[in-house]
């Protein structure tokens, strides 16, 4: 056997070892952990915060005591009146007795009248699977997992008028993705060819 058909069998072999002891180590793949920044550990904690705001009763110090303080909490946005009535009423046309009394003062009040909004969530995205077949494209399996919960406080003098929330206590979705041409599926998707 010559040296270079010997050097090129060692080469293959240590290649085909180190991808068969890769292929089952799923920890080399990929992760994404998306997080709005909020004093929340969870849906449910965030609900029980928000469910102590009660319009009309509530004050904005108390608000602010909850953690939903737009001077301290990251990524909450203050709304002017405009943005308030058009996240509330879905479209302008509606019988007055149908507006929610706080969204009718916070009408009336103009400037005076501002909203808080937030959307705060954990997500964390994770590949799972072969290394191997997802870094060569033929299967890539991702899982999605956290929760989201958006909420809307609106007030008039230092005093809610109205509270609005919606939130996704569980996710938890799978994107299960199979190429049987591998790396060239993706040349084909590069070129608008693929799906």
């Amino acid at each position: 056997m010559n040296k270079w058909y010997s050097d090129r069998l060692l080469k293959t072999t240590v290649l085909l070892l180190v991808a068969g002891a890769l292929g089952g180590c799923a920890n080399l793949l990929p992760d994404l952990k998306r997080e709005v920044s909020n004093p929340w550990t969870d849906f449910a904690a965030a609900k029980q915060s928000f469910d102590q705001i009660v319009p009309f009763k509530t004050s904005m110090q108390t608000v602010r005591a909850l953690g939903f303080d737009p001077d301290i909490t990251p990524n909450m946005q203050v709304l002017n009146q405009a943005q308030v009535i058009e996240a509330v009423l879905p479209s302008p046309l509606q019988e007055r007795s149908a507006i929610p009394p706080g969204i009718v003062k916070c009408m009336q009040a103009g400037a005076d009248c501002m909203g808080y909004a937030m959307e705060p969530s954990r997500i964390v995205q994770q590949r799972v699977g072969y290394f191997l077949l997802d870094l060569l494209n033929f299967h890539r399996n991702t899982v999605t997992t956290g929760w989201k919960f958006a909420a809307l406080i609106v007030v008039i003098d230092d005093q809610v008028v109205y509270t609005q929330w919606s939130g996704q206590p569980q996710i938890h979705t799978t994107v299960e993705r199979t190429n049987p041409l591998g790396p060239l599926q993706s040349i084909d998707e590069s070129l608008g060819l693929g799906f």
